[in-house]
């Protein structure tokens, strides 16, 4: 067969044809099927008898081989073909069985492989299933293992070349289908480890009757050996934007090198369409469902806010309600709340004592008018009788402490439910969340509009998620974008968050159940949610992510609100533990702007990983009581410095 490129895919067809019926009989005899039949596309057909081989493959296995051209063509053929007639109609109930628990909701293969194993568990449990099938088909027939075994002899030599990880995978490949011999002494000593405590795991498998539900059990088992070896990275070390392109990057090079030392198909890893033959009962409806909940994400982006940064740059942001099942927090919040005020030694009384007085004054004064103010007051004859020509015009209406409005942001990446070194429990998000209440309490009593929120960047949860249906959702999402929109999908797929515990308009008291119980997880974390018996109760814990705060685009966010806002005086309070992980610029520019526009901005940071130079007003915590009384001495300081300046706006 001569192999120029221009007649390559014209002979590869034409001798298709030639081993075609040959094939086609071994195929019906082993899947006791007759009316299977095989034949050359691109795509796969409807008709669940057919087997369809794509040319492409059979062209790059022969361009890249040095061997029988006819040899690889039969190989290649038998090769796709025994990985196409295996098809698995996943039962979550028998295959799943064994991990209810941690997967409850989920019905997705590769969904169930990520939250059980994480990113690569997909390929490790793919090289498991590929190499059981092989074994099962190629091992009765001492023709067809000879041609693959000559193959894969072929490939040998440039197994070592590959990634440690990519290695592990083409060894245990081997190691099962016995198809070569495996001198281990050239390999590495962690690859080698890992390839010896795997083997008894799968050699326990049955490769006559593969059990999904075994397979997943001995994928999760491998994938804890490879970290432990160091073949795989710890990802939980990372942030959200470091762990993707981890895993890009590591997928593209597990797709490149295995297609170097194992056989090309198009139902296994080496073309990227893992999991493929995994079926569940309504895949139709599965993959509807999905498409639907990727179609309302990328809308619900598409509507949100856009922000306008300073120098020209835009970005979207989607403004929320923090999530209403935060609220069954709220018995075990309210005395993780009560137990913080007793640890930290905080005051439980009224905080507004300093402040109070100089509304009462400016109040009074507001109460005085001259000759030329206001209505004529009904009670002109009893002033004129007394002589208090000055009391004759009230105003129309006298202002309150409504000319007031404070909005407080509150860091809510993953970073701020850290343990900081040396203790026990995270404190900075809970801290945040006190001080957070401390300033409520100023507003509520002096009746000044105020707004809280919680921003990070990461997947979007929905008011009404509980943890299970976020999951769910961001995983569907997850995969229909990177299928979709390939490198592009990261733009729709984590976005600027901005939660709302309240906003302006809302009533405190209406939302602070669920502010209580969000103080609760910031403390005991997923210690939280042990009481709670109803799955469908528990709160999108998982929204909360490392290192995903751009401060720059809420600061502007929160300052276009503020000057939509009829107030005369406007402050906004920034918390974090951390500086932005957007532009060092662009956070100066927003705080400019805000400034500018007589927002008093004010910044408080917690610890020693962020600067606060760029604030004008600003502040260093390193203890949780410290970060209260910031909160709520700078809140009084800014608030007096204005009623001083700005006479009778209180």
């Amino acid at each position: 067969m001569k192999s120029t490129k221009n007649n390559i895919e014209a002979e590869v067809i034409l001798e298709f044809e030639k081993i075609k019926p040959a094939i086609t009989r071994l195929l019906q005899s082993e899947s006791n099927n007759k009316d299977l039949i095989l034949r050359l596309g691109k795509s796969s057909s409807e008709n669940s008898n057919e087997v369809t081989i794509n040319p492409t493959i059979l062209v790059n296995s022969i361009e890249n081989s040095n061997i029988n051209k006819k040899d690889v063509l039969i190989g290649t053929v038998v090769h796709e073909s025994i990985h196409s007639i295996n098809e698995y109609e996943i039962k979550p109930e028998i295959d799943f069985k064994n991990f209810n628990d941690e997967i409850e909701g989920l019905k997705d293969i590769e969904d169930v492989l990520e939250v059980l194993s994480g990113p690569f568990g997909q390929y490790v449990f793919e090289i498991i299933i590929h190499s059981l099938e092989e074994k099962n088909f190629v091992n009765k027939f001492n023709g067809l293992f000879s041609i693959l075994k000559e193959i894969y002899i072929e490939k040998k030599s440039k197994i070592i070349s590959l990634k440690d990880f990519n290695i592990f995978l083409t060894l245990l490949f081997h190691k099962i289908t016995n198809y070569i011999e495996i001198d281990m002494s050239i390999y590495k000593s962690n690859i080698k480890k890992a390839i010896d405590e795997s083997l008894p795991i799968v050699n326990n498998l049955n490769s006559e009757d593969i059990l999904i539900n075994d397979v997943i059990e001995s994928t999760i088992e491998i994938i804890d050996i490879c970290k432990r070896h160091n073949l795989l990275p710890d990802l939980d070390k990372y942030s959200l934007g470091e762990k993707r392109e981890i895993v890009e990057s590591m997928e593209d090079t597990i797709i490149s090198d295995l297609n170097k030392t194992l056989i090309p198909s198009s139902m296994n890893i080496t073309t990227g369409n893992a999991l493929e033959k995994f079926i569940g009962n309504n895949e139709d409806k599965k993959d509807n469902n999905k498409e639907n909940l990727m179609d309302d994400h990328i809308t619900k982006v598409g509507a949100s806010e856009t922000i306008y940064l300073p120098d020209g740059k835009v970005s979207k942001l989607v403004s929320t309600k923090l999530p209403n099942n935060f609220d069954s927090l709220y018995s075990s919040g309210s005395l993780t709340y009560n137990n913080l005020l007793e640890e930290w030694n905080l005051p439980v009384f009224k905080v507004t004592n300093k402040i109070k007085p100089y509304f009462i004054h400016n109040q009074k004064r507001q109460r005085i008018s001259g000759y030329d103010q206001g209505d004529l007051s009904p009670h002109v004859p009893l002033m004129l009788a007394s002589g208090r020509y000055e009391r004759m015009f009230e105003q129309k209406q006298r202002l309150s402490n409504k000319s007031y409005a404070v909005s407080l942001l509150i860091d809510g990446s993953g970073s701020m439910l850290e343990k900081k070194k040396g203790e026990f429990y995270p404190w900075s998000l809970s801290a945040g969340l006190i001080g957070a209440s401390y300033l409520a309490q100023i507003c509520h009593e002096l009746n000044i509009d105020f707004e809280l929120a919680i921003f990070n960047r990461g997947f979007v949860s929905d008011e009404s998620e509980t943890e299970t249906n976020y999951l769910s959702r961001k995983m569907s999402v997850s995969s229909m974008l990177n299928t979709n929109y390939g490198s592009n999908a990261e733009n729709y797929f984590n976005t600027t968050n901005h939660y709302f515990v309240k906003d302006f308009k809302d009533s405190w008291k209406d939302n602070y159940e669920k502010f209580i119980g969000l103080v609760d997880f910031s403390r005991k974390l997923r210690d939280s949610i042990d009481n709670i018996d109803i799955k469908n109760e528990i709160p999108p814990i998982s929204m909360f992510e490392r290192s995903t705060n751009v401060d720059e685009r809420n600061i502007m966010y929160a300052s276009k609100r503020l000057l939509t806002h009829p107030s005369n005086s406007k402050m906004l309070v920034v918390l974090s533990d951390g500086m932005t992980r957007g532009s060092l610029s662009d956070l100066k520019n927003s705080i400019n702007y805000a400034t500018k526009n007589n927002i008093d901005v004010v910044g408080i940071g917690i610890g020693e990983r962020g600067t606060w130079k760029e604030y004008i007003n600003h502040t260093q915590i390193f203890k949780p009581e410290e970060l209260i009384y910031s909160i709520v001495n700078i809140t009084k300081d800014i608030l007096i410095k204005n009623m001083k300046e700005n006479i009778g706006a209180a």
